[in-house]
């Protein structure tokens, strides 16, 4: 799935080849024991990072017990393994951000980073940049009705009952940028719908079939988007944040 994504592919090769740029300085001679402490327990954050971004990446499938439950099929299926994917690499991107403040000092806002001009190391490359635009191509002929955009309208309204404080103020300008047929989302636009809909399902008792406003059918067009994305500027993100790890 993921390695059918543009750019995935070579962004994972230079992934990759992190912990051997990481561990080489702590095998050079001319470093110190301090630094060499310090990128111990850098590569010991990057582990915690590393595993829980695979394990989305990693699920491929949902198998059920029928005894329990019936087996999922088709956009009903794929929609109930998106939703775990999305939930557990939201759980590895907010573990980047952590990283990073551990790594540079420096704090992230985890929804509007890559929309601040000091992040433009970021969000001007061509990974991230072409990943922004494919999410805003496929809004906006996956939503091309009036009544497609009036169901996404609904459930971002849905969104916004959920949400608290920035979040609610941030959906609330997506739902008139919809209802104006405008999909020329910004990085914090789609990070707040994924942002959005993994809360709804962690946190808000969200299911595949539930809330019958937008059903899976819908559901799994949107994940379809945002998933890739999300891989994406994560994958990239870690990429340069440890390529530029800090001098002493």
């Amino acid at each position: 799935m993921e390695l059918d994504y543009t750019n995935f592919q070579d962004e994972l090769n230079a992934y990759n080849q992190l912990p051997d740029l990481i561990l080489a300085e702590t095998n050079n001679k001319r470093t110190t024991n301090k630094r060499i402490s310090v990128l111990n327990r850098i590569f010991a954050e990057y582990q915690n990072l590393d595993v829980k971004m695979r394990l989305a990446f990693g699920i491929q499938e949902i198998r059920l017990n029928n005894h329990f439950v019936t087996d999922k099929e088709g956009d009903l299926k794929e929609c109930h393994l998106f939703y775990y994917k999305l939930a557990d690499l939201w759980f590895a991107y907010e573990t980047y951000i952590k990283f990073y403040k551990f790594v540079t000092g420096q704090t992230k806002k985890k929804i509007v980073w890559l929309d601040e001009a000091v992040y433009n190391p970021y969000s001007t490359t061509a990974t991230i940049t072409q990943s922004l635009t494919l999410a805003q191509t496929t809004f906006t002929s996956t939503y091309n009705t009036k009544v497609k955009r009036d169901e996404l309208i609904e459930y971002l309204k849905h969104c916004e009952l959920q949400a608290e404080g920035q979040q609610k103020t941030r959906l609330a300008g997506i739902i008139i940028a919809v209802r104006n047929s405008n999909f020329n989302f910004s990085h914090t636009n789609a990070l707040t719908i994924a942002y959005a809909i993994r809360n709804n399902f962690v946190h808000n008792g969200e299911t595949t079939v539930v809330p019958d406003n937008f059903g899976f059918r819908n559901k799994v067009r949107m994940l379809r988007i945002l998933y890739p994305y999300l891989c994406l500027i994560l994958l990239k993100s870690i990429n340069i944040t440890c390529r530029n790890l800090p001098r002493p």
